[in-house]
């Protein structure tokens, strides 16, 4: 004997799948959109050689820069760094 599959002939059937993909990517809130989210986060994004160039410069500059600051206060700061180390030398000798 046969077995039949059970099969819905209701009238009126109502399809439950649920959103599509598109929808479900589209609200913030939902699983898929915050599992792709964190797996853009995780990737890790190389620089190109014009970026790298451009950071290493950028460095370069703020170490010069804080080095050879030019205001008031700057140099007043080394100008009792440079007392202080007069005194303490001269209290050496």
């Amino acid at each position: 004997m046969p077995r039949i599959k059970k099969s819905r002939k209701a009238k009126g059937f109502i399809d439950d799948s649920g959103p599509s993909r598109q929808e479900r990517l589209a609200d913030p809130e939902s699983y898929d959109s915050r599992k792709r989210k964190a797996l853009e986060e995780k990737k890790k994004k190389h620089k190109s050689v014009y970026e790298k160039k451009r950071e290493a410069e950028k460095a370069d500059k703020n170490k010069n820069g804080q080095l050879e600051r030019k205001t008031r206060l700057a140099d007043k700061i080394r100008q009792l760094n440079k007392d202080k180390e007069q005194k303490e030398q001269k209290e050496q000798n």
